[in-house]
């Protein structure tokens, strides 16, 4: 394994860490965990996680060329600064408001249309 190979694995696990640590999700290769955390993440952000995998992919084989590095690390740069700025309880808090808004909608339309029928005599 070269040195550029090696440098690839330990950005690659770094962007695993962070997307389990950010995103909460877990999976046993970056390339698991990216496509679980696909909706969380843009489609640039998505490509960009592909070609990371792809290129660890041609690391490992001892195809890297000095384009694909640079590449890589704008990739890398992209992914990890999109991951940085997710946090993971705001989320969750994000998704329990929706769910309360939404139930409250529901029941809010649900009251109006039953006050609709009521008064209309069908029921």
């Amino acid at each position: 394994m070269t040195a550029n190979a090696i440098i690839l694995r330990q950005k690659t696990g770094r962007l695993a860490e962070v997307l389990e640590e950010r995103a909460g999700v877990k999976g046993p290769t970056l390339q698991a965990r990216l496509q679980r955390a696909r909706r969380l993440l843009p489609r640039e952000v998505r490509a960009a996680g592909a070609r990371i995998v792809a290129a660890e992919r041609r690391a490992d084989e001892g195809g890297m060329r000095d384009s694909d590095a640079l590449r890589f690390d704008q990739d890398y740069r992209l992914v990890l600064r999109h991951l940085q700025g997710l946090d993971a309880r705001a989320r969750q808090r994000a998704r329990r408001w929706a769910l309360l808004r939404d139930g409250v909608t529901a029941f809010a339309a649900g009251m109006l249309l039953g006050l609709g029928l009521v008064s209309s005599g069908v029921i």
